[in-house]
C-alpha cells in the first residue's frame, strides 16, 4: 500500500533524536574468500534532553545571572540580526547569480536548514522539559534567530525563496 501522505525529513529525523536509537552493525570485508578487516559499530544517538532523561541529569540553575561573556556573546548576535535585516532589502535587486551559484547555494541552505529546525525542535523540548536556565533560553532564541536572518540574507543574495530549499528526493518526495 503506497500511501502519498509527505513526512517532513526534519520531523523523521527529530523523533529519532526525541526517542533516541540504537544502531549495531558488523561488517566483514573479505577478498578471495579471505577475512581481511572486520568492522563493529555500537552507534547510541538522541537529543541532549534525552541523554539527561536516560542519565537522570536534572541540574539546571535558573538563578545563573549572565556573565559579561554571555552579554557579550547576546549583544554580538543582536548585532549579526540587525546587519541582516538592513541587508536583505538592498540584497533583494542585486543582479541575479550565475545559475550553478544558485543551485549550490540551495542546496547549503537546504542541509543548513534541515539542521536549524532540528535544533530548532530539541531547543524547544528543552526548554518545556524546564532544563535550560533564562539565560540559556535567551542565547539560544538569538542563536536560532541569527542563523535564520544570516540564511534569509543568503537567500536574498542569490535569489532563492523558501520553497526553493524543498529538495526532491526521487521517491522519498521532497526534502522539507
Amino acid at each position: 500500500m503506497h500511501n502519498n501522505k509527505n513526512v517532513a525529513l526534519v520531523d523523521v529525523l527529530d523523533k529519532v533524536l526525541e526517542k533516541g536509537a540504537i544502531v549495531n552493525g558488523d561488517m566483514m570485508i573479505r577478498m578471495a574468500d579471505v577475512d581481511l578487516v572486520y568492522v563493529g559499530l555500537r552507534l547510541f544517538i538522541a537529543s541532549v534532553s534525552k541523554a539527561r532523561e536516560l542519565s537522570g541529569e536534572t541540574g539546571v540553575n535558573y538563578e545563573k545571572e549572565p556573565t559579561p561573556e554571555d552579554i557579550a556573546f547576546m549583544e554580538k548576535l543582536q548585532k549579526e540580526i540587525r546587519k541582516a535585516e538592513e541587508n536583505i532589502p538592498r540584497l533583494i535587486n542585486a543582479d541575479n547569480p550565475r545559475e550553478t551559484e544558485q543551485g549550490l547555494a540551495r542546496l547549503i541552505l537546504a542541509i543548513v536548514e534541515l539542521i536549524r529546525k532540528l535544533m530548532e525542535k530539541e531547543a524547544f523540548r528543552r526548554v518545556r522539559g524546564g532544563t535550560l536556565g533564562p539565560v540559556e533560553i535567551q542565547k539560544l532564541g538569538l542563536s536560532l534567530k541569527a542563523v535564520r536572518k544570516k540564511m534569509m540574507e543568503i537567500q536574498a543574495i542569490f535569489g532563492i525563496k523558501d520553497e526553493d530549499l524543498k529538495l526532491n528526493l526521487g521517491p522519498l518526495g521532497d526534502l522539507t
